[in-house]
């Protein structure tokens, strides 16, 4: 398993997202459909076309239209950057050195561009007919014209294939905790440098378990009828168990894959072959494996087409965002599996389940650092759980913190809740106050908070409420990460502390009293949102969009044109329904 997850890399990856209130703890010869008529936006703007004359270029330089920003009806997205390419080129062309048609570095260029569907990206955002007939009817300064378009159809794909393609407040992100795109000059100098340009193109993508599985899924649903589903649907009045008798039976056995016919009596019976075959598809999707065929298993068996496309576009698009290039060692949380690894040397250390925040308290997705461990922590109430959770139960009942035991405290002061007109107090009055517990069993961090900045709020930690871990669905925190084996995890954030041991570990645990302890080795830490990931089989698993930003994504990548299906030939192209 643990060597399964480091390929399948949803471990080594190199992952939009809603950012919600801050909580208590997104082949050659091919054709592309767009998916919907092009709109203004502001990433992406250089995308216009411009309707005006063209200048003629010649030998003595391509400086004419770096300093218009166009050629061709081609607005250059980055033309300092690409001015800044030429200069050191003494402003001669790159791509069309000799005879162009026929130079073989210019067909992996193109090729990739073709391509690029397979990555979720649509060609004909680096004008690949527009290439294409140049290469084949250019003379003169249209030459040069090439030149230039494929320069920056290559700063166009680099920017793609390494960073976020939208806007981030579009998807409610932050760029800050994401890969920076790669620039002009930086990709353009790379690609004209390396000896093999297909093999340096290639190079800018991914290259986990994950992403390269999630290709191949995408070109085999790309291949599926667009209106087709994956076999039999299921439909159920109740829950299926194991030795019932029911005519849904019938479709579960059939969405199986079993021969099962209508009107025959057995095949309404739910046998022990048919809960084997059950059982393995709940334990591949990340289900409890009870054989019990309730809503949950039945919305998995009767994923669309459409909505595994959707899945699959969105994830290799987050796949990008993540930095390549980790340290030795690192804590990554994928949140939608609800899960946790801790990886060092290419290794998975630790793998354990999580308890991630609930729809309306979403766990924020970001990366950031464990600094060190606070034992024995204090709980501050958090802005959300106070004004949501605690301040109506304090109008009916002022000493209903007190029962739980949390103090209300103005500045360093203890304050007698009974005293206050909650009542009549105002949020910002209410804000003001901290709502504080102290360290013991009954604190809802437990005994181990781990030391993460961010502006969030949010953070990993214990909890005395062992229970969850074993269910399938573990949306159920106020957004912050509950932790099943927070000391192991914490051993493994310390080892490498000149004088840590376990003795020490449990000694500080033992006084019962606040104690931090900084690593000597800060490590990163990546929550991440993948609603598809790898089986203990490298099978693909399609998990659950617990907050709707695969939705959010993919529509934002739709106002851009940013999706596009293959079609052969002229065929015409059948749109995603994206709604």
């Amino acid at each position: 398993m643990r060597t399964q997850l480091i390929q399948s890399g949803l471990v080594l990856m190199t992952f939009s997202f809603l950012v919600l209130p801050l909580s208590a703890c997104a082949e050659g010869g091919l054709q592309y459909g767009m998916k919907v008529p092009t709109q203004t936006s502001a990433p992406l703007s250089a995308d216009q076309p411009v309707e005006l004359e063209s200048p003629v270029l010649t030998e003595s330089g391509l400086t004419t239209a770096l300093d218009m920003g166009y050629v061709a009806n081609v607005k250059f997205f980055d033309t300092p950057g690409m001015r800044a390419f030429y200069e050191s080129r003494n402003f001669k062309p790159v791509w069309i050195q000799n005879i162009f048609y026929k130079n073989k570095n210019i067909q992996p260029i193109l090729i990739a561009f073709e391509q690029s569907w397979e990555h979720g990206l649509n060609p004909n955002k680096y004008n690949v007919e527009k290439i294409r007939g140049l290469m084949e009817t250019a003379k003169g300064g249209e030459r040069y014209q090439l030149d230039l378009i494929i320069s920056d159809a290559l700063v166009r794909y680099g920017r793609d294939m390494s960073a976020m393609r939208v806007d981030p407040k579009r998807i409610g992100q932050r760029s800050q905790y994401w890969r920076k795109p790669l620039r002009a000059i930086d990709t353009l100098d790379y690609v004209s440098s390396h000896p093999d340009m297909a093999e340096a193109l290639d190079s800018l993508a991914p290259k986990g378990k994950l992403y390269t599985t999630l290709q191949s899924e995408l070109k085999r649903l790309y291949k599926m009828p667009a209106k087709g589903e994956n076999g039999a649907q299921v439909n159920i009045t109740r829950a299926l168990s194991p030795g019932t008798t029911d005519k849904a039976v019938l479709s579960v056995r059939q969405r199986m894959g079993f021969d099962a016919q209508a009107n025959q009596d057995a095949n309404y019976f739910y046998d022990d072959d048919l809960a084997a075959a059950v059982m393995a598809f709940q334990k591949s999707h990340g289900l409890k494996q009870d054989g019990i065929v309730g809503k949950q298993t039945v919305a998995l068996m009767n994923i669309s087409r459409e909505k595994q496309l959707k899945q699959v576009l969105a994830n290799l698009e987050r796949l990008r965002w993540v930095e390549q290039n980790k340290p030795r060692k690192y804590i990554m949380v994928n949140v939608p599996s609800a899960m946790l690894w801790a990886v060092q040397d290419g290794d998975v250390k630790i793998e354990m389940p999580v308890v991630v925040g609930r729809q309306e308290r979403a766990t924020n997705i970001f990366t950031t650092q464990v600094d060190g461990i606070r034992f024995n922590p204090t709980w501050t109430v958090p802005p959300t759980i106070k004004k949501d959770d605690y301040l109506p139960k304090l109008r009916k009942n002022p000493y209903y913190l007190s029962d739980r035991g949390i103090e209300i405290m103005k500045g360093s002061k203890t304050v007698d809740p009974g005293l206050i007109d909650w009542k009549n107090k105002t949020w910002s009055e209410v804000n003001a106050m901290r709502m504080v517990q102290g360290s013991g069993v009954n604190n809802p961090l437990g005994r181990i908070r781990f030391l993460m900045n961010n502006p969030f709020n949010i953070y990993l930690h214990d909890t005395p409420n062992k229970k969850y871990f074993s269910r399938a669905d573990r949306a159920l925190s106020s957004g912050c990460v509950r932790l099943e084996r927070p000391i192991e995890l914490a051993d493994f954030v310390l080892e490498d502390n000149k004088v840590w041991s376990a003795e020490k570990r449990d000694a500080i645990l033992g006084t019962g009293k606040l104690r931090e302890v900084y690593a000597e080795n800060k490590m990163p830490v990546y929550i991440l949102y993948q609603t598809v990931w790898l089986g203990a089989n490298n099978q693909i698993v399609y998990g659950a969009d617990i907050y709707g930003h695969d939705d959010t994504l993919i529509e934002a990548l739709t106002e851009i044109n940013g999706i596009a299906e293959p079609v052969q030939g002229n065929a015409t192209q059948t749109a995603l329904n994206i709604k």
